[in-house]
């Protein structure tokens, strides 16, 4: 009986030190990122360890910490409205200064909508073709649809 309680602690001390030394394993990175020509935290920059899933956000302060396995590591930092930046860290910083420069600007395409009331069809007949849509339905002084359809040149 205390011989299987010894191993059980036993077991127990060993996996708590592995977990302790695995958790210790990953270094961390802490910095803040902000604007370069007014000094001012850019709030919710995102900051990814290039080739991974791993990344993190600024906070308030415009202040971040990101844990890593191993180093070096490749940062990609990213703001909307800010040029891409990325940064090579060598060993665990913490006081690494990210400056982001507001981008060139933004370009739009120029896209242009068109739309007719006659449709492609009826401009390619060579008869004059007439058309009855829902508002000219509406607005016709018969009874019913029919009777309004004989107001239309054409129809008997």
């Amino acid at each position: 009986m205390r011989k299987k309680f010894g191993i059980e602690i036993s077991a127990t001390i060993c996996l708590l030190l592995f977990t302790y030394f695995g958790i210790n394993a990953q270094d961390r990175i802490r910095g803040e990122i902000t604007d370069e020509a007014n000094g001012d935290a850019l709030i919710g920059a995102s900051i990814l360890v290039q080739g991974t899933s791993k990344g993190t956000v600024t906070d308030f302060d415009g202040s971040f910490e990101l844990r890593v396995d191993t180093f070096p590591v490749i940062l990609q930092v990213s703001y909307v409205g800010y040029d891409d930046k990325v940064i090579n860290v060598e060993a665990p910083d913490d006081n690494l200064k990210i400056k982001l420069s507001a981008g060139t600007g933004i370009t739009l395409a120029v896209t242009e909508v068109k739309a007719q009331r006659i449709s492609d069809k009826q401009k390619a007949a060579p008869l004059t073709v007439e058309s009855m849509d829902i508002l000219a339905i509406k607005e016709t002084p018969s009874d019913n649809f029919y009777d309004g359809l004989g107001s239309l040149k054409g129809v008997d």
